[in-house]
């Protein structure tokens, strides 16, 4: 009789029909039919999606189903919908990872259960006194650094004082990467003018992208992907859907598309908190639109302009240099002009 020890074990996994588990109710219809015509979904339907998706994996599995079982529901998910294909190796990861290396498994669906397994053992724990919570950043871990951190300050100081020869900056930016990902994270964020200050060649063409590269190399092709129509058309559809949009979508001329979908950022997107004094305070989204783009006419004296930028603006931002009248969303585009000003410096 063979050792029971060595018999594999079979592991039964559910095929997820997703179209008809989200079809089951309401909601989840009306989901459908938005992946279905628009290709896409918004915030608040994403994660009714993840929720409703999440229940039908508990009941099915329990609150602590395998990997496998996960892998099977994210999978079927992106079959389902191809849309909501994330390009990474799997093509859901956005949805679900597993988790390796000690680090743990990540995606919406592993967050919705993960919050659900926290809802269960603090009922079965019975009240608590109320205390304040405390904010935890998300950890993000750090490669590890290839030379010594002695060796690594050697590199960025000379790196402060040289910019040439250009090979000898690539292989010091290159090892010195772990360091200075670390330096830009220890105690506190720092300010885009702090960090360039620190590591002035960090605006030599390439190095930005040689440190994404070293440090999270999965996603570091998506630096490349081209802004329009790529994302374009996908921000000016979900601002449409959402109501957003402050003309019809057909009246968008193809060469203004680009600058339209930038400009609808900060009104797509949530105002970030932020602490003033001892008030939290939350920026209206006329003012996110004002902190992140600056329109500007072609032909503004750049010189003056920075120089004002320096006591009278928060870095980074947008300018937008605007010929013609893009600022209304009407879309003659001739010759705008968009920069990304990391500091106010004209030299």
């Amino acid at each position: 009789m063979p050792d029971a020890t060595m018999m594999p074990v079979l592991q039964i996994v559910p095929v997820f029909d997703i179209r008809a588990v989200l079809s089951a109710v309401p909601e989840g219809r009306s989901i459908v039919e938005s992946l279905d015509t628009d290709q896409l979904i918004t915030g608040k339907e994403r994660k009714a999606m993840v929720r409703i998706l999440v229940s039908h994996l508990i009941e099915k599995c329990g609150e602590t189903p395998t990997a496998v079982m996960k892998i099977a529901l994210a999978s079927a998910l992106i079959n389902a919908f191809p849309c909501l294909n994330d390009d990474s190796g799997s093509g859901f990861g956005t949805w679900y990872a597993k988790g390796r290396s000690h680090h743990p498994a990540t995606g919406f669906l592993e967050e919705r259960l993960r919050n659900i397994r926290k809802q269960l053992r603090r009922s079965s724990r019975g009240p608590r006194p109320q205390r304040e919570q405390e904010t935890v950043p998300s950890r993000i871990v750090i490669p590890a650094a290839t030379i010594s951190e002695e060796r690594a300050v050697q590199f960025a100081e000379w790196l402060k004082n040289n910019s040439q020869p250009l090979a000898q900056v690539e292989a010091y930016m290159r090892d010195s990467c772990q360091y200075r990902a670390g330096w830009i994270r220890a105690d506190h964020s720092k300010s885009i003018p702090e960090v360039l200050a620190m590591f002035p060649r960090l605006t030599t063409p390439g190095m930005i992208a040689q440190d994404l590269s070293i440090l999270f190399a999965e996603p570091a092709p998506k630096l490349f992907e081209t802004w329009v129509p790529l994302y374009a058309d996908k921000i000016i559809r979900l601002a449409k859907r959402e109501g957003k949009l402050a003309l019809p979508e057909e009246q968008i001329n193809l060469d203004a598309r680009g600058e339209v979908a930038l400009m609808l950022l900060p009104v797509m997107l949530p105002p970030p908190v932020y602490k003033q004094g001892r008030k939290l305070v939350r920026a209206s989204v006329e003012e996110s639109k004002r902190f992140f783009i600056d329109v500007k006419p072609v032909g503004t004296n750049m010189v003056e302009y920075l120089e004002q930028a320096k006591s009278s603006r928060s870095c980074p931002f947008v300018l937008l240099l605007e010929d013609g009248m893009l600022h209304s969303y009407k879309c003659r585009v001739k010759n705008n002009q968009i920069w990304v000003v990391s500091q106010p410096s004209a030299g």
